[in-house]
């Protein structure tokens, strides 16, 4: 038996709010649900139900108005979940229940009662601790905590447990310490101890207040006396009524195994693609389920026109139709996801709804055209820059097709791209999910086609005919999103954004991939084995303080030698025992040798596991460079990240870091790194965006800003800050852009909190223009939802307006950040842009390589040099217009430590 509210609230604030579908509907109550009841239908219990509270009021609310009174209304995004959970249930065939005056655990009470007579034994899921009080030796309470898989299953000996009283104790135990979550008020100044205490000495409410001249304390007796009827209240409020007037034949509704098509139907239109993948494979597995052939019979009936180009009749009069268009979408087939070693298995293409032509020319069975005189054909097309191109995730297609021969120009829309810019928080911008989600279309997930893990086949192994029809539906879709998103950018005024910044900036990014950048692999084996000797003389080290040897590595046997023979307090505790984490170590470092040493090891073997041994694996065969994949669409922000290798994470500070980035060098003599680093713009962002009359000025007169608020926050003459108070002043001001609290500031520096509160206090004082901006940043998220960059990029804040305190903060903090750190992204992203351009425009050699945070770097060949420093830093600093000016370090070098 379900509490179906309960549960799903449970399962909202267990669960991120992130998870939408492509239409933007809210997920996260949804499916923390649908896994609850997956678990319980795999049981195969002999009943299931589920009960709901009703809207209208309880016959508690006519007894007592206040009842729930101070609960918080359900925010929206759970509201509109909840016909979704219902439906849910509806999926799976469980009868669901609700009863007009009554609440959901009063239908469960009376069922459960019911049941019970009938012989069945019962158990009760539930969000809540309400339930417990109906255990008995058949009926036991299955409550979710904090997260869903974090359950407790409730039998009379765990309630005794729990509160040291019977389960037919708990509405009597209510009646004196209430409720606070349901507003039942109970016995003033009585607490759960207090309460437990009474009802084991007297029994139940009725014999204590019959009996209470025997409470020993003259206090306690007043409080009882005084308040007998508000406890009679208490006691009705809190009792689950177990004969409500609902009227169920148990054998009526015994379960039976769900329709599975309808539950994948349901998963499908919620999007539950793991959900899906995993139950289509099963069933398939078992044989109840084709899905591959099913939609193959959808595409059939929707009368899409899809045609096989296997024909060279049938190339030629595509290229004439396609010579014609204004614009179309492009997508490749190929056997690898890595576009520098994927070979072509296909090309699709379409320029009307619902039709689409496949080009099949690495099929390894089947008639084709041979691929070089498709791309002789095609490639004058695809660089015709008078014919637009759309493509989702354009930038692996391009690079792919470019590798082959064709070099795609007047690239005008990516449907990935629109997805994210329409909202960067849902994750999930596949074309699968877009298009079900916005053009009502249902198409084959490509493990469908081949498979998942080690029997996986490729995409050339696939007949033409499936792949065709697959080929073509991804075309197809992309040339429709493009019309859908259109508009929706228009809607939302991200029109200029998307065109002007995010789509130039994909051939950007696809020049930087084929750029790739050198590195020194003999340097890197050189460093390799020098740390193995440090490595070996730390570990000498560490077990000569430990006074034995043990696997350093392993997290158990640190704990023994840290904890049990070393007797090192522990500071933090995990499911798994003390912990050895990098937090806790770092503590322990400042009055313990071998924890200094710890942190030294792990910090030399993850340079060399993730960096220096790695590196070198990842250079490119053909090229001889490694080709690290910019991802536009993955953080919130609107900053770039980079996979495969993540140059984001490539070690700044100190000695081993510098000589990892000395391992980036040229790949030709007579060229140098060029490496441009803004200069604290965030900061001078901050500064524009507040308009604080005393940050601008301080940038205006090219004043040290750490040091100037360092003098103010401690409160001495600039000459007197020293550099300990400087490099507390940075935190401090980085910390407020980040939205840092008191308790966070006060870790990061090791202060007192009140002494934080004081520091961040201080720079208020000084900058109070920076405190206005703040609050009306919040005060705007709060009213709509979202936060703006200086360009006009759009990141929602959900949870702002959260009852759940730690998820409103965090929101709150987020709020504060994404106009400064967002319009940091842009700008730079312009300033990637503005530089490509002259550089193909001057037909200049040089080459820019990374996008590393806030910093460019470049190859350059020496007789261009001053010529692309100057150019640059031009671009970078006049990227956009602020109110403060705007810097740039530039430097150069034979690597790219050196150029730092």
């Amino acid at each position: 038996m379900i509490d179906g509210n309960s549960l799903a609230y449970r399962a909202f604030y267990a669960l991120p709010d992130t998870m939408k579908t492509s239409k933007g509907q809210v997920t996260n109550a949804i499916y923390g649900f649908t896994t609850m009841l997956l678990k319980i239908v795999e049981e195969k219990p002999k009943l299931i139900i589920i009960a709901f509270d009703k809207a209208a009021p309880t016959f508690r609310h006519k007894e007592y108005k206040e009842y729930k009174a101070t609960r918080q209304k359900a925010p929206p995004t759970l509201s509109e979940q909840m016909p979704y959970v219902r439906r849910a249930a509806e999926a799976f065939d469980i009868p669901v229940y609700e009863l007009e005056g009554y609440e959901a655990d009063d239908i469960i009470g009376t069922l459960a009662k019911k049941a019970e007579a009938e012989g069945h034994k019962v158990r009760i899921v539930t969000g809540d601790m309400d339930a417990v009080q109906l255990i008995d030796d058949n009926i036991e309470v299955l409550t979710t905590r904090r997260g869903l898989t974090d359950t407790v299953l409730y039998d009379e000996k765990e309630v005794e447990n729990r509160y040291g009283i019977k389960p037919t104790q708990i509405a009597d135990f209510k009646a004196l310490k209430g409720d606070a979550s349901d507003n039942i008020p109970g016995v003033p100044g009585i607490g759960d101890k207090t309460a437990s205490e009474l009802i084991r000495e007297f029994g139940d409410l009725d014999n204590l207040l019959k009996n209470a001249d025997k409470i020993g304390s003259e206090k306690l007796k007043a409080k009882v006396k005084d308040n007998a009827e508000i406890a009679k209240l208490s006691r009705m409020l809190a009792t689950i009524v177990t004969n409500a007037p609902i009227k169920i034949e148990l054998k009526s509704i015994e379960h039976r195994d769900p329709d599975w098509k309808k539950v994948l139907a349901f998963f499908e239109e919620v999007e539950f693609n793991s959900l899906l993948k995993k139950y289509s494979e099963k069933l398939q597995g078992e044989g109840l389920f084709t899905a591959v052939e099913e939609k193959r019979e959808v595409i059939k009936k929707e009368r899409l026109d899809y045609e096989t180009v296997d024909k060279k009749e049938a190339l030629s009069a595509l290229i004439k139709k396609l010579s014609a268009q204004d614009a179309f979408a492009v997508d490749v087939e190929t056997d690898s996801q890595n576009s520098f070693s994927a070979n072509l298995v296909g090309i699709s293409l379409s320029f009307e709804p619902n039709s689409a032509y496949y080009i099949p020319v690495g099929h390894r069975i089947g008639e084709q055209i041979p691929l070089k005189e498709v791309m002789r054909e095609l490639a004058p097309i695809l660089e015709d820059a008078k014919i637009k191109k759309y493509g989702h995730n354009i930038k692996y297609d391009a690079e792919v097709l470019k590798r082959h021969g064709a070099e795609i120009n007047n690239i005008a829309f990516d449907t990935m791209v629109a997805a994210y810019t329409l909202d960067p928080t849902s994750g999930g911008y596949g074309l699968k999910k877009q298009s079900h989600g916005l053009l009502g279309k249902r198409m084959i997930d490509i493990t469908e086609l081949i498979g998942t893990g080690a029997k996986a086949k490729t995409m050339d192994y696939i007949d033409i005919a499936t792949a065709s029809d697959y080929a073509c539906s991804d075309a197809d879709s992309t040339y429709q999103l493009a019309q859908v998103f259109t508009k929706k950018l228009k809607d939302e005024g991200l029109s200029d954004l998307f065109f002007k910044i995010e789509v130039p900036l994909v051939e950007v990014l696809i020049n930087m991939e084929e750029n790739g950048i050198s590195i020194d692999k003999d340097k890197l084996k050189i460093m390799s084995k020098e740390i193995e000797v440090s490595l070996k003389d730390l570990e000498t080290h560490i077990f000569a303080i430990a006074g034995e040897t043990f696997n350093i590595n392993s997290p158990k046997q640190l704990q023994k030698i840290l904890f049990e023979k070393l007797k090192i307090p522990a500071l933090k505790r995990t499911k798994t025992g003390a912990s050895t984490d990098v937090e806790v170590l770092t503590e322990l470092a400042k009055d313990f040798e071998i924890a200094k040493k710890l942190i030294d090891y792990r910090q030399l073997q993850k340079y060399k596991s993730t960096y220096i041994d790695v590196l070198p694996t990842l250079i490119n065969p053909e090229t001889k460079r490694i080709h690290t994949s910019f991802n536009q669409t993955i953080t919130a922000t609107g900053r770039l990240s980079s996979s495969n290798p993540n140059m984001q994470n490539i070690p700044a500070k100190g000695d081993i870091a510098e000589k990892i980035r000395s391992a980036f060098v040229p790949a030709e003599k007579g060229w140098k790194i060029l490496s441009a680093d803004y200069s604290q713009i965030e900061l001078r962002i901050l500064a524009h965006l507040s308009g604080d009359e005393m940050l601008i000025a301080a940038f205006k007169n090219d004043e040290d800003i750490h040091r100037a608020t360092a003098a103010e926050v401690f409160g001495v003459p600039l000459d007197k800050v020293t550099d300990e108070m400087r490099d507390s002043a940075k935190v401090v001001n980085f910390g407020i852009i980040y939205g840092i609290s008191e308790f966070g500031l006060s870790k990061s520096l090791n202060i007192k909190k009140a002494e934080a509160a004081k520091y961040i206090n201080n720079y208020f004082k000084k900058y109070a223009g920076v405190k206005k901006f703040i609050d009306k940043v919040i005060e705007m998220a709060r009213k709509d939802g979202y936060i703006c960059t200086l360009l006009g990029r759009k990141r929602p804040i959900p949870d702002i307006n959260n009852p759940n305190m730690s998820l409103r903060n965090f929101a709150e903090r987020t709020a504060i950040n994404t106009p400064v750190q967002g319009t940091a992204a842009d700008i730079i992203k312009v300033a990637m842009i503005n530089i490509y351009d002259i550089i193909k425009k001057d037909k200049l050699k040089s080459k820019l390589l990374l996008q590393v945070h806030d910093e460019l770097v470049f190859e350059v060949p020496e007789n261009e040099l001053e010529k692309v420093k100057k150019m640059v830093e031009h671009e970078m600093v006049n990227a956009v217009k602020l109110d403060v000016p705007v810097k740039v370090h530039i430097g150069s070098g034979d690597n790219w430590a050196e150029a730092k």
